[in-house]
């Protein structure tokens, strides 16, 4: 049996990385520019064209009400992207402060906040989604507030767990020593290390953040017609499914192509080695 040597595993990494980057990257394209590339309306409805196959006019035909789906799955692209980014950066941004304020504290208070976020990562995430969306209905910024309600607590369990090493780390006792600020400390110190992780975390959470979004739009529970949203997309088209056999899976490759990508960047992404252990 044939030994791979570590130069070409780092290859292999390497290659399967740029894989991840190349198809993430193709994703960001089309939900930015897109839609100004394929400037078609995606909330139009031709009752004449209902189903219409693939053309010139529309590259991916069209559903029951005659939209054009190309033009939908592009908008959907940047709906899915935009509440994506708003989730992480909460998350990241509560994620880390907490962390900040457990590690440079300790004591009550930095076993008081693990115990809270170890609580709510405990809650069946998707679930609590579910059942609190379709209390408070659909839309934007309750999506975006329910999916934080239950993302933030990753961030701050990998925070806290790379952090307080590196807070313990001589460097860092004695950069506190000579009376540099928490701030300081963790945003020059500990964050550029702990940064790779965060990234690899974010790339997994975006992923998992679009199945979340499509499963509420297939449930009816998300956002509200008629903007398109690829799970509720296929929901309209799966009894469909022999009519418009192309239509219905435009937006299920669509999610597979990005939480694939996703899921292949992360795993492939180097961590940072300086300053642990």
């Amino acid at each position: 049996m044939a030994l791979v040597s570590p130069e070409d595993r780092l290859v292999g990494q390497a290659g399967t990385w740029k894989l991840g980057a190349i198809l993430t990257a193709l994703f960001c394209l089309a939900a930015g520019v897109g839609p100004y590339l394929y400037p078609v309306d995606p909330n139009v409805q031709n009752l004449l064209a209902t189903f219409a196959p693939p053309s010139a006019d529309h590259l991916l035909g069209t559903d029951q009400l005659g939209r054009d789906i190309l033009a939908r799955v592009l908008h959907g692209a940047r709906y899915s992207a935009g509440i994506a980014i708003a989730v992480i950066a909460f998350s990241l941004a509560m994620g880390c402060a907490l962390a900040g304020i457990a590690m440079w504290f300790g004591g009550v208070i930095a076993t008081s906040l693990t115990m809270f976020s170890d609580a709510v990562y405990a809650l069946p995430g998707l679930l609590v989604t579910i059942l609190l969306a379709d209390v408070l209905g659909g839309g934007a910024a309750v999506i975006v507030f329910l999916l934080w309600l239950v993302a933030w607590p990753e961030y701050y369990r990998l925070s806290y767990a790379v952090g307080i090493q590196l807070m313990q780390s001589d460097h860092v006792l004695a950069s506190r020593l000579a009376g540099a600020s928490g701030i300081a400390i963790f945003r020059l110190q500990v964050l550029p290390v702990m940064l790779p992780y965060l990234l690899s975390l974010g790339a997994i959470s975006v992923g998992r953040i679009v199945l979340s979004i499509a499963t509420l739009g297939f449930l009816g529970i998300g956002i509200a017609p008629p903007q398109a949203e690829w799970g509720m997309m296929i929901n309209d088209l799966r009894v469909y499914w022999q009519l418009a056999p192309v239509q219905l899976a435009a937006p299920v490759l669509a999610i597979i192509w990005i939480v694939l990508a996703l899921l292949i960047l992360s795993q492939s992404m180097p961590k940072a080695k300086a300053g642990l252990g």
